[in-house]
């Protein structure tokens, strides 16, 4: 079903994304985003409070809080400049993928990738989904329709696909 030069320029495309984030590269990241992509971030903060056990001990609890963002390309990059600058180092590790090719035009090549993320940095950590759609029309220059990132499925949709973004 898919050609093999395809699957290459795919993955070869997957591993220079996630380089850019470790080696920090700004310049490569603004070039790869769509000047219009739809830029979804999460993030995962924990809120401790003290608690008791059935046997009267007390305990820290832990309860995730995660908020969403949509973001234009401009101030994505900015908050990734930040982040940048903020952290020692920047580790991504993607351990499982679901791909899809759109065949919705025969002028377009987009792909639709969704990814189990370990995201780990020197600020903070998490595993989510990643969901990227990636027009790769032109072999030399892909570049990112959408980006999103979620902790789990949602209760309602599940994950982020091409159908919440793509229409035609």
């Amino acid at each position: 079903m898919w050609k093999e030069e395809t699957r290459e320029q795919l993955m070869e495309f997957l591993e220079n994304y996630k380089t850019a984030y470790c080696l920090k590269r700004l310049d490569y990241i603004r070039d790869i985003f769509s000047d219009d992509a739809i830029i979804i971030v999460g993030n995962v903060a924990r809120v401790y409070t003290s608690g008791e056990t059935d046997n009267g001990n007390l305990t820290q609890k832990g309860k995730k809080i995660i908020t969403t963002n949509r973001y234009t390309k401009d101030k994505y990059l900015q908050n990734l400049g930040r982040c940048f600058k903020n952290n020692e180092f920047i580790n991504i590790r993607f351990t499982q993928s679901d791909i899809q090719k759109l065949e919705k035009r025969e002028d377009q090549e987009i792909v639709c990738v969704q990814l189990a993320q370990d995201y780990n940095s020197s600020t903070y950590a998490d595993q989510g989904y990643l969901f990227l759609m990636i027009d790769m029309t032109d072999k030399e220059n892909p570049f990112i329709k959408v980006r999103t990132w979620q902790p789990e499925p949602d209760p309602k949709f599940g994950y982020y696909n091409a159908g919440d973004f793509y229409d035609d």
